[in-house]
């Protein structure tokens, strides 16, 4: 039996944009009930997001309005293409913030925000400089329209890499185009030590943190959050 101590820690991996997550993460928050928590996103982001998700969606929807007359589509069909849907989604507060948000004032719990400032501002503005622009738009929608089951497959896979036997080689193998500066990496590292300044703080209580599942995953070198905080054997759950 392992000697290690056990923390009161719960890592929650979630599939970004998930279109039921929101109700689905407040279940389980309701559940867990912690007493604090700890989600990936960086105050820089939601300081960005908020000052300028209005003006992006503006050029979105001007965007759109021309294209629907250069290619003689209907703004409807347009509205309803799974690239248009993904890039509001992309532009709104994310539902692991809101539901956080919206669980630790119903509860009076604490959450913290972890994720680097840097890294996720950068990725942003790449959203308002290369995704948002006639040229990419007019591509984007010219592409076929079937949409999958994103929430589906993602958990799916999850399950699989997160809870299936430990297959180190399949691991590496799926992390390796996820690591970097913006991946998997520093960001874990950055979090990983945020997590455990909070459980050695003053506070008491169970811990839940919120992320892209990829960051539970079991790592053969290390890297992911899970296996940084991995002497502290937290609990790890899917939303599905």
């Amino acid at each position: 039996m392992s000697d290690r101590r056990r923390a009161n820690l719960t890592l929650i991996g979630t599939v970004h944009r998930d279109p039921r997550g929101y109700e689905r993460l407040s279940a389980l928050l309701e559940r867990l009930r912690p007493r604090r928590l700890t989600l990936e996103m960086s105050p820089a982001a939601l300081l960005y997001r908020q000052k300028r998700a209005g003006l992006l969606s503006i050029r979105l929807e001007t965007i759109l309005n021309d294209l629907a007359d250069e290619l003689g589509r209907s703004r409807k069909e347009l509205d309803e293409h799974p690239t248009v849907t993904s890039i509001r989604t992309l532009l709104a507060l994310p539902f692991e913030y809101r539901a956080a948000v919206d669980f630790a004032e119903r509860r009076g719990a604490s959450l913290a925000l972890i994720d680097d400032s840097a890294i996720s501002t950068a990725k942003l503005k790449k959203v308002e400089s290369e995704l948002i622009t006639p040229c990419n738009l007019r591509i984007l929608v010219g592409l076929p329209s079937t949409a999958s089951d994103h929430r589906s497959e993602g958990y799916q896979t999850a399950k699989q890499l997160i809870f299936g036997p430990f297959d180190p080689p399949l691991n590496l193998a799926y992390l390796q185009g996820r690591r970097g500066r913006e991946g998997i990496g520093g960001r874990d590292r950055g979090m990983a030590e945020e997590i455990r300044r909070q459980l050695e703080g003053g506070a008491r209580g169970p811990l839940a943190h919120i992320g892209g599942w990829v960051h539970l995953m079991e790592d053969p070198l290390g890297e992911t959050l899970f296996s940084l905080l991995d002497d502290l054997q937290p609990r790890r759950l899917l939303l599905e």
